[in-house]
C-alpha cells in the first residue's frame, strides 16, 4: 500500500510526539524516583500534584484511546534496561499524565511475603479495573488501606 506525502507527514508527526511523551515520561520517572529516595511518599505526591491542572473527562472513546497510548508508552518504559524507577514511580508518573488528560486513576499499594522476606508493588486502578500490570502480578499482594499508605519507602 502507498501512502501520500501528507498521510506519510502526519504519521511522522505523530511518532515524533510519540517519541517525546515518553521521554518525557521516562524523565518524570526518575524524577519522581529521586524524590521518593530522598522524601517520603507523601510529599513526593504533594509536589506531584502541583503540575495537575483541572482538565474536563474526556468521553469514553477519548478516554479508551489516551488509556491505550500510556499503557503502551509505560509497558516500553517497563521493559527498558535502564532508567525506568520502580513500579511506585511509574505508577505515580502516570497518574500524573492521565489526571492531566482528565482521566483520575487511584494508587494502589500491596504488600506480600516471599520465602520469608517482604516486597511491595504498586499500580493503578481506574473504577476497579487494572490500567498499568497484569492481574498475575497482583494476584498475592493485599492492598493497603489508603491510610497505610504514605510510609517511608526505601
Amino acid at each position: 500500500m502507498k501512502y501520500d506525502e501528507q498521510t506519510l507527514l502526519h504519521l511522522t508527526k505523530s511518532l515524533k510526539s510519540y517519541d517525546r511523551m515518553v521521554f518525557r515520561s521516562r524523565m518524570l520517572v526518575m524524577l519522581t524516583e529521586m524524590c521518593l529516595i530522598v522524601t517520603s511518599l507523601k510529599t513526593t505526591e504533594k509536589l506531584l500534584s502541583r503540575f495537575s491542572g483541572k482538565t474536563p473527562t474526556p468521553d469514553a472513546k477519548e478516554a479508551f484511546i489516551i488509556l491505550d497510548r500510556y499503557q503502551t508508552a509505560f509497558n516500553l518504559l517497563k521493559q527498558s534496561d535502564g532508567l525506568k524507577g520502580r513500579c511506585l514511580s511509574q505508577s505515580l508518573v502516570m497518574r500524573l499524565l492521565l489526571k492531566r488528560k482528565g482521566i483520575y486513576t487511584d494508587l494502589k499499594i500491596g504488600i506480600t511475603q516471599v520465602n520469608g522476606k517482604f516486597d511491595a508493588h504498586a499500580w493503578l486502578e481506574k473504577g476497579g479495573v487494572l490500567i498499568n500490570d497484569h492481574p498475575s502480578v497482583i494476584a498475592n499482594y493485599l492492598v493497603l488501606p489508603e491510610n497505610r499508605k504514605h510510609i517511608r519507602i526505601n
